[in-house]
């Protein structure tokens, strides 16, 4: 691995691998953005040890042989020391900027990947891919929200009619929204063979098995549940409130959580194309897991001069969207008059 610290202003990059002790690499489905940390040594009263200022602003990336680029990043602040030793710096790529960057929209009859690239248009952010759900959205309005809110709200109203789900994130400098379907080719992780350390935490917190379809005026017109959930469990319900072009049972259905939620933590040796919102395939004869499990979170680690490589992920058994709504607006019906002369 190579980390480069880059000053687009100065036009200057310069290899400082050598001069980070460590370094990590990571992200989760539930924050969006990837983060970059590196411990850059540091001798202020050493005049033989000449290594490059890092300044607010600077931006650093890392750069693997085989795969390229996997991070780009802005550092967004620093510190400074006397001490002997090292300082770590931290950098978020560019989904920082849709983070937290916000906007009023008013979209009518436009699909979620138009919303994508309307506002990447306005935040000057390139794009990479966008999934072309080809579903139309006939209203939506976004009253002062994020731009990654923004995005991710168009593509839960694509969810709601088509039951897929989306995931956001940087990939070459660019957005790109993906389905959640990807998996880490030809690559497992095994008890056997790069497994260290593995646990698994069950919860019933999550759990909804009954789910109650209301309309506008909160009226219940439908309901979906599962009864062997509900027998082995009991009941544990929520509504679902009808909304105008989306199918009520499969907005519904898709709300359903029958079993515990199940997460899974692992430590491993390092893959770097193990990270978050993808699947991965595990074989582990201590906890019994055998199959593909999804990636809610990931962090990567390097140490003694990028030699070794861990990194520790928490796996679930099902994609989690990251489903952002948005206001619903109703039409009052105005009631007309009529002046009579006389």
């Amino acid at each position: 691995m190579i980390v480069k610290l880059i000053k687009p202003k100065q036009n200057i990059q310069y290899d400082i691998t050598n001069a980070c002790a460590a370094y990590s690499w990571s992200g989760s489905a539930s924050e969006a953005a990837r983060n970059f940390e590196f411990e850059y040594l540091n001798a202020p009263y050493d005049d033989t040890m000449k290594l490059p200022a890092v300044e607010t602003g600077d931006f650093v990336s890392l750069t693997d042989d085989r795969e390229g680029e996997v991070f780009y990043g802005q550092i967004s602040g620093i510190e400074r020391s006397s001490q002997t030793g090292s300082i770590t710096f931290s950098a978020m790529d560019m989904m920082k900027n849709l983070l937290e960057s916000t906007d009023q929209k008013n979209f009518k009859n436009i699909t979620a990947e138009a919303i994508a690239t309307e506002i990447c248009a306005d935040a000057q952010i390139p794009i990479r891919y966008l999934y072309p759900t080809g579903i139309n959205i006939k209203s939506m309005i976004c009253d002062e929200m994020s731009l990654y809110d923004i995005i991710m709200a168009g593509y839960t109203k694509a969810h709601k009619i088509s039951g897929d789900k989306y995931f956001a994130m940087i990939y070459k400098r660019g957005l790109g929204v993906y389905k959640s379907e990807w998996i880490v080719s030809k690559f497992t992780l095994s008890d056997q063979g790069n497994i260290f350390e593995s646990d698994i935490q069950e919860t019933m917190e999550e759990t909804k098995n009954r789910i109650k379809i209301l309309d506008s005026k909160g009226k219940q017109i439908g309901e979906v549940k599962d009864e062997d959930s509900i027998s082995n469990f009991g009941v544990f319900q929520t509504i679902y409130k009808q909304e105008k072009g989306v199918d009520a049972v499969t907005a519904a259905t898709a709300k359903l959580k029958t079993t515990p939620t199940q997460t899974i933590k692992i430590s491993a040796i390092g893959d770097i194309n193990c990270i978050s919102c993808y699947y991965v395939a595990v074989t582990d004869g201590a906890t019994g897991l055998s199959g593909r499990y999804w990636i809610a979170s990931d962090k990567h680690t390097w140490s003694n001069g990028s030699r070794n490589h861990k990194m520790d992920l928490t796996l679930k058994f099902e994609a989690v969207m990251s489903e952002v709504e948005t206001k619903e607006v109703t039409q009052k019906k105005v009631k007309k008059t009529t002046n009579r002369k006389g």
